[in-house]
């Protein structure tokens, strides 16, 4: 019996409640260096699609359970998490007690009052559209607030190899041009459980023209690989990305 479920939708209360129920395992799958990719494959990628310096803001849209915002956190002047999940928001609180800048909102990033955001700002989803159920509501609330001096970045499952790497790309219903809801245990290269999360396929070509129909230009795309150290820690090397890395500026600003 196969372990991934096709469904048809899913309400932003029940994606909270999936990862009300994770929020504690995947805490501890992080910090106890478990996650391997975490560590090693997208903090790296995130990192450098923000680059050197101090910026005003970040906007740490569906912020989890904390750990990468604390990573990095000492880059920005003031930290606002955006996260739906009650249960991954008090960790994150925990993780961030240290940073005075720091500020929570549980909510949809949708429906977050952020207020007037002066300076340069950083909007962040890591992992976070391929888990929104309405990708052209969530660009179309993002371009709203970016400015000039703006960017967002953004990491995802890789739509090509990711259905390849679960195994989800075998099933009569999977086509890769198709968005597609799919929900299966969450797991990691090294740590299984057996909640259930969702997680929503796209072609890379919905993402591309979603973004530049509210505006957005594609200013770098990543496909992290990890290195020949880093592939030791796998029981299996990686044979192709499975992650991809975005940042997208309105258009007419600055890089």
């Amino acid at each position: 019996m196969s372990r991934f479920k096709l469904i048809r939708e899913i309400t932003s209360a029940e994606l909270a409640g999936e990862w009300d129920a994770l929020a504690a395992k995947r805490h501890e799958q992080i910090i106890t260096g478990v996650d391997v990719t975490f560590h090693h494959v997208m903090s790296p990628l995130v990192k450098g699609l923000i680059g050197d310096g101090i910026f005003d803001n970040l906007v740490d849209i569906g912020s989890g359970t904390g750990e990468l915002t604390k990573k990095i956190a000492p880059n920005f002047r003031r930290i606002l998490c955006v996260e739906p999940s009650v249960e991954s928001l008090n960790i994150s609180k925990k993780m961030l007690q240290h940073f005075r800048q720091a500020e929570f909102y549980n909510c949809e990033f949708e429906n977050a009052d952020l207020g007037c955001l002066k300076g340069s700002t950083v909007y962040l989803a890591s992992m976070v559209m391929s888990a929104t159920s309405d990708l052209n509501a969530f660009v179309g609330s993002l371009a709203k607030l970016c400015k000039g001096d703006s960017a967002f970045i953004a990491t995802i499952p890789h739509p090509c190899y990711w259905p390849r790497y679960w195994g989800y790309e075998a099933e009569s219903w999977f086509a890769y041009e198709r968005e597609l809801f799919i929900q299966a245990p969450f797991r990691t290269s090294l740590s299984k459980t057996s909640m259930n999360t969702t997680h929503v396929h796209r072609p890379i070509e919905m993402y591309i023209d979603t973004f530049k129909s509210h505006g957005f230009v594609l200013q770098e795309l990543k496909e992290p690989m990890p290195s020949k150290e880093v592939q030791a820690f796998y029981p299996s090397e990686w044979e192709y990305p499975r992650f991809l890395g975005f940042k997208w500026i309105k258009a007419g600003a600055q890089a």
